[in-house]
């Protein structure tokens, strides 16, 4: 690129080139003038926006909290959801649980001589099985979870 100016600087009368150059220099500085001109603009707008958020700084903050008020609310509505899907899910563990045991107390009961199933019939087994129908579904998640102490 050199070359072709070095070229056209030796073919192209002097003030030609002069003219070519104040050109170039007053394009460039309309160009810089013009970024500069933006840029303040931009900056004018910009604390004018803020000007103006501050002089209405209560509906902001009104708008602000009810924003956050709804996420809150639909996080809240979110973990509910969750709650009643895990306990259903422990009911209906506790209640299979609860089927399976009798099945193996029937089984249990058909294996033993008939004067033993009468007194097992009647036995601790059966009334603890009766207090554990007693105790609410949370109390017994909340047992089932806790560590054995065996």
């Amino acid at each position: 690129m050199q070359f072709l100016r070095d070229i056209a600087k030796k073919i192209l009368p002097r003030s030609f080139i002069e003219w070519y150059r104040r050109r170039r220099a007053f394009r460039q500085y309309l160009g810089a003038l013009a970024i500069e001109v933006y840029d303040r603009g931009m900056r004018l707008e910009v604390e004018d926006l803020e000007g103006r958020i501050a002089a209405r700084r209560d509906g902001f903050y009104e708008h602000l909290v009810k924003d956050v008020l709804e996420r809150t609310e639909l996080v809240l509505q979110q973990l509910d959801r969750k709650i009643e899907g895990v306990s259903a899910r422990h009911g209906n563990e506790l209640r299979a649980l609860r089927q399976e045991v009798e099945a193996l107390r029937e089984s249990v009961q058909s294996l033993l001589p008939p004067h033993r199933a009468a007194v097992f019939h009647g036995s601790s087994v059966e009334r603890a099985q009766e207090a554990a129908d007693t105790i609410p579904i949370e109390s017994a998640t909340a047992l089932a979870d806790a560590p054995a102490d065996r």
